[in-house]
């Protein structure tokens, strides 16, 4: 089953009078990177927490933001950085004085200072909360892997109609491809008859190994087959439960090394303007799997 590398999770908990919040946010990234934003004191337990994520998301940019407080904010004692409100009013005294400017500090003026009042938060013993905090994790987790599986499972009806749609334009390539040999023998056919003017006898085994030769560097079946094939796998590999990005984008790339063959042999202006669809195609797939674990 297809899983986006895009989502977002979010639980929270509450243990003798504190309270937390676990979100998860992921986006597409090439390998498997966790960070996390969360109290110091929180930071012991950082391993614990990244091993139940990692167990649920094997690909993408993982960014874990936890925040705690209070059960009561209204009992959460309040403190004030003394040494930053001094800093700050020596400042003030400072640019009053160089630019001769007059005014008095008001307490509205001062409730402005960033950091100025915080909340002081007391952490009990974090050994006591592990357990709890570890099930908010998962909890959160659940929640971000419900989202990716349901974004997964829009990429793969896109994915899959795509790929169909691949398909039948290969099944026009396969069909035009016997009546350009065909045009090709009337054009060469004509453009002899006129150069001889029809006064010397067309050489007709000379003709056929013309044709021959044409045949053989125009011919695209081992092209049109590995197609074929790369087509039927790219449904398949969709249909296993394990991350398949990397799978995917590297038979992505062998369905394009084809098709580029396919554009390069199309001495026909119908076959290239197929092969134009067909890249088109392939792209928009391209840039969708990029999403994809």
């Amino acid at each position: 089953m297809i899983k986006s590398m895009t989502g977002y999770g979010r639980a929270e908990s509450s243990f003798q009078g504190l309270k937390w919040s676990v979100e998860i946010r992921s986006v597409n990234h090439r390998y498997n990177e966790i960070m996390f934003k969360m109290p110091k004191e929180w930071m012991a337990i950082e391993e614990q927490m990244k091993k139940i994520i990692q167990t649920n998301v094997k690909r993408g940019k993982v960014d874990v933001f936890i925040v705690v407080g209070r059960d009561d904010q209204s009992k959460q004692p309040i403190k004030v950085d003394w040494e930053l409100l001094d800093e700050y009013i020596k400042v003030i005294q400072e640019i009053k004085k160089r630019l001769n400017l007059e005014g008095q500090l008001v307490l509205k003026d001062l409730l402005t200072v960033p950091e100025l009042i915080q909340f002081e938060l007391e952490f009990p013993d974090i050994d006591l909360f592990v357990p709890e905090i570890l099930k908010t994790v998962e909890l959160a987790c659940q929640s971000l892997m419900t989202m990716r599986l349901r974004e997964g499972n829009a990429l793969y009806e896109e994915l899959t109609s795509r790929v169909h749609k691949m398909m039948d334009l290969l099944i026009q390539i396969e069909n035009r491809a016997p009546q350009v040999i065909e045009d090709y023998r009337q054009k060469l056919k004509t453009r002899i008859s006129d150069w001889l003017n029809d006064t010397v006898e067309l050489d007709e085994a000379r003709f056929l190994n013309e044709i021959a030769f044409f045949t053989d560097k125009a011919n695209i079946d081992e092209e049109i087959t590995r197609l074929k094939s790369h087509f039927q796998q790219f449904l398949l590999i969709m249909e296993q439960d394990e991350p398949i990005g990397r799978k995917l984008d590297f038979l992505i790339q062998e369905m394009n090394r084809e098709m580029n063959t396919i554009g390069s042999k199309a001495n026909d202006l119908l076959l290239s303007q197929i092969v134009v669809e067909l890249k088109s195609e392939l792209e928009k797939i391209r840039e969708q799997v990029q999403n994809i674990e």
